[in-house]
Parts: C-alpha cells; structure tokens; sequence
C-alpha cells in the first residue's frame, strides 16, 4: 500500500512521458494568470508554484521559459484545447452523463475545477508512478475533487478495460472518454486497439473527445516542436489528417476541428505550432 509523501522533497518527479504531463502543468498555470484567462486550474497553480524549484522540474520549467520566449503563441493552442474539452465535458455533465474517464489523466486538474456534481465518478487511468504523483500533488495541495475521483493504474496498451471495471465502471452507463495528449505518444497499431477497447465498453448516450497531431508534426514543418518533446525524454509515434475517416472505421461520427480553427479559438489567434486536430465523436 501506497503512502503520501511527507514533504515536497519525497515526491517522485516523473520523468520520460510523464515530464510532458508536467510541461502541460506549467501552460495550464500561465493561462490561470492571465487577467482574460478561459479557465483557472488551482491544480496547476499549486503545482509549479510549490514545485518550480524542486530538483527534477528545473528542467521542464527551463523549457517553459525557453519555449514561451521563442514562440509566444504556443501556449494558446493548449488553453484552447483545455476549453475545448472543459465546454463539452460540462455540457455532457448538464445533459446528464454521470460516468467520465479520461486516458493518461497526467495532471489534469479538471475533477477539482469543473461544475461536476458530486455524484458523477470520475475515472483517471494511468501508469502507476503518474497515478502515485498526481494522487500525493493532490494530497499535499489539500484541494479535493468536485466530484467521486478514481485514480487507476493500468498500462492502456495492455488489458486496462478489467482494472477500469475492477476499479467500478460501469460499461452500461452514458460515459465521457477524454483521450488528451496521448494518442501521439502510441503507434498507429496502438492507438488503434485503443480506440477500438473503448468502443467496445462504450454505452449508447456516450462521447469521445480526443486530439491527434496533424501529419505535418512528424515532418520538417514540425521539428520544433517534436525537438522540445524529445528534450523531455519522449517520443511522438504517430500522427494522421485522416481522423475522421479513422473514427469511422472504430465505430464513432466525429465533428473535427483544426487547433488553430478560429470557430473554437474563442478569440485566442492560435499559432501554427503545434499542429493538431481535436474531435467530438458519438458511437454510431
């Protein structure tokens, strides 16, 4: 059994793909300061504020910095994408869905900042050292949940959807999935059976809310970019402008949007960088 770390100096910084998870941390802060900002991540602000000079975030937080000063409209990409999913997860919560699981949760701070009731279940599934970190950031915060928060560890290219059960979902129920910053991260096979696992223990009533890269990323355009992952210690695997031919084929009609369209910018001008695309699908 797991126990909460004592003080910030025993907390376990994650490193290779998890350090990714602490980059988005940072933009999600940045954005909460800002006096026009489209959302306040308590999560976020607690963290790099308590942590910026801990050993194992001086990295990622020089990387913030040199990022933020070569491009200065990355970060809005990421304050959209956060707004993106935060308006239509709420408007699914207001309809009525009670049931959310987002895949590779990271950091997200959305279970303790989203007008979520309090009898909605909130399942977070990722591997167990990101599960360990975010469950002691949450602890020593002292911020709670706004609604029923289960973190899960499973590996989601291994038999996630039993630990998932295991854990208490129920696949009759109308569900949220947020699959956000992962799928380029995975294969194309991966993150195919992905798509597939959570077709097949998606309720009718469902939504699906993910982004891709744009094919653009894995070529010069999006050298940049893929650099200051790749500083971090990870890697991106894929990236396609097919998605939603893709969805399709896995059994989900999908509404797509480019990162940078304006119809969802809600007045931020998006930079080229980086290139995505994020999508609102319904199992068909």
């Amino acid at each position: 059994m797991s126990t909460t770390p004592q003080s910030l100096a025993d907390l376990d910084v994650p490193v290779g793909v998890g350090q990714t998870a602490l980059f988005i941390a940072w933009q999600r802060q940045r954005e909460s300061v800002r006096p026009d900002a489209l959302f306040h991540d308590p999560l976020a602000t607690w963290l790099t504020g308590t942590l910026a000079d801990h050993p194992d975030m001086r990295a990622c937080t020089q990387l913030v910095r040199e990022v933020s000063s070569d491009e200065p409209t990355y970060s809005d990409y990421f304050s959209v994408r956060t707004r993106y999913f935060d308006d239509r997860i709420e408007a699914a919560l207001r309809g009525g869905v009670r049931q959310i699981v987002t895949l590779a949760g990271g950091l997200d701070g959305r279970p303790f900042r989203l007008n979520c009731p309090p009898d909605a279940d909130w399942y977070e599934i990722d591997l167990p050292t990101m599960r360990r970190f975010k469950q002691s950031v949450a602890q020593l915060s002292g911020l709670r949940p706004r609604c029923r928060w289960q973190p899960v560890a499973a590996d989601l290219t291994g038999a996630w959807q039993q630990t998932l059960a295991e854990a208490g979902f129920d696949p009759t129920r109308p569900t949220v999935w947020l699959i956000e910053g992962l799928l380029m991260y995975l294969s194309d096979a991966d993150g195919a059976a992905l798509l597939a696992g959570v077709r097949q223990v998606t309720a009718p009533g469902s939504l699906l809310l993910l982004e891709q890269l744009q094919a653009s990323m894995l070529g010069e355009f999006g050298r940049y970019a893929r650099e200051r992952v790749e500083s971090q210690g990870a890697q991106w695997l894929s990236a396609r402008d097919d998605v939603p031919q893709w969805l399709a084929r896995h059994g989900w009609v999908g509404d797509v949007h480019a990162g940078d369209d304006p119809a969802i910018g809600l007045g931020r001008a998006v930079g080229p960088l980086p290139a995505c695309w994020l999508a609102t699908a319904t199992p068909d």
